[in-house]
This record gives C-alpha cells, structure tokens and sequence, in this order.
C-alpha cells in the first residue's frame, strides 16, 4: 500500500468511526428520553386512577356546560 491510500483508509475508517459515535449516541439519548416519558404516563396513571381522585363527589363542578352556537 502507498502512503496515500494508508492515509485515505485511515480517513474513512475515522469518519466511520464518528458516525458509528454519534449514532450511538443519538440512540442512548431516544431511549432516555422514552423512558422519562414512560415514568411520566406512570405518574399521571396513578393520580388520574379512580378511587384516587381528590375530587369532592357532592360538588356542582363539572355537571353543567354552557354551549353557544
């Protein structure tokens, strides 16, 4: 092999390298953000649960909606 294709195999295997990087990378920061949004329908789940709601039963909110065309 001359120097230049040394040089040229050198290069693209450091380019790949970079890429193979950074997808990685992007991977790991997916997954994290997947698993935040997981914890966060968890936690909405657990307080929207029936039987957990905090919501007085007797109360008038909620039973009356005004509607105008």
């Amino acid at each position: 092999m001359e120097v230049n294709e040394v040089t040229a195999a050198s290069t693209a295997a450091s380019a790949q390298q970079t890429q193979t990087t950074h997808a990685v990378k992007s991977a790991e920061m997916a997954k994290d953000q997947i698993e935040q949004t997981g914890e966060q329908v968890m936690q909405l789940l657990e307080v929207t649960a029936p039987g957990k709601l905090r919501v007085d039963p007797l109360s008038p909110l909620g039973t009356q909606i005004d509607v105008k065309a």
